[in-house]
């Protein structure tokens, strides 16, 4: 008896055990341990929170910070519904956050998300408090955005649709495709008559190159006579003032008689003997007197 009073005592012990376990798990993973927990509530206000059910997830950066205590409930004014919330009472919202709904993936659970403004907080939300919220865009959002730009689309396609019906049957008529051939008969010949006049351009160029350089080389001829032009009548001057000045060979024979006269002698001599012959035959013969002289003897 003893024996089997103490198998009895160890299995219920262990069936005690199992069960605490089992109660333990369930109030740390399951929905039934957050009724032990203190929250404050909040309410918050929402154009759309269409997918918003009874105990959704509240998160604050990924982390779950209460639930929604009950499913949206139509504003009086008609502008959108009410969210209750309830929030952990050791979390603190800043006044200022933003509450939008987000989904776990396209066809995923919904929730809140709570977006806190950056800096450091210096109010928090209130017990009881109400504020406004915002849907960011979702699957259902999506497919109205997607189904306007289908509509735009189809109406653009439309529009490209008629434009080139117009196209083909105006502009591509026959008649049009016939003048468009004529002118660009009309082009082809422009274009080749201009290829023909380019080439005798071409020619007139080079003959007016020809004729610049010619022109260029008569203008250096020109300008090299004009220098040595310059040097001859700028020696003939200097020769002129040395004369004038009494300076030279040629003011010597202007003002020096004798040397005159051996000029006189040494030119007859040259034309009566030449250079290989030459006699200073002139230098016998006296100076003819004056016509003055002449005219003054008895």
């Amino acid at each position: 008896m003893n024996r089997e009073r103490a198998l009895e005592l160890k299995v219920g012990i262990f069936v005690a055990i199992g069960l605490a376990m089992i109660g333990g798990f369930v109030l740390k993973f399951g929905r039934l341990g957050e009724g032990f927990k203190i929250y404050y509530d909040l309410t918050v206000r929402f154009k759309d929170a269409s997918g918003l059910l009874k105990g959704s997830d509240i998160l604050l950066s990924g982390a779950k910070i209460g639930r929604v205590s009950g499913g949206p409930r139509l504003l009086r004014e008609g502008e959108g519904v009410a969210v209750p919330i309830r929030i952990y009472e050791y979390v603190k919202i800043p006044k200022g956050s933003q509450f939008t709904v987000g989904s776990s993936g396209l066809l995923g659970d919904r929730f809140v998300n709570v977006i806190t403004p950056p800096g450091p907080a210096k109010e928090y939300l209130q017990k009881n408090a109400v504020v406004d919220g915002a849907r960011p865009s979702g699957i259902d959002d999506l497919t109205h955005a997607g189904s306007q730009l289908i509509e735009e689309l189809r109406g653009t396609v439309q529009n490209i649709n008629g434009t080139f019906t117009r196209l083909n049957t105006e502009a591509l008529s026959p008649e049009a495709m016939h003048d468009l051939r004529s002118s660009i008969d009309h082009l082809n010949e422009t274009t080749t008559a201009f290829a023909e006049s380019s080439k005798k351009l071409d020619g007139v160029v080079e003959k007016a190159d020809a004729a610049m350089a010619s022109a260029k080389k008569d203008a250096d001829d020109l300008h090299g006579t004009i220098g040595e032009a310059h040097k001859t009548f700028s020696a003939a001057t200097q020769l002129m003032r040395e004369a004038t000045n009494g300076n030279g060979l040629l003011a010597s024979l202007i003002k020096d008689s004798d040397m005159a006269r051996d000029l006189r002698a040494l030119v007859a001599n040259l034309r009566a003997h030449g250079v290989l012959f030459y006699r200073d035959s002139a230098a016998k013969v006296g100076p003819s007197p004056s016509p003055a002289k002449r005219r003054n003897s008895p």
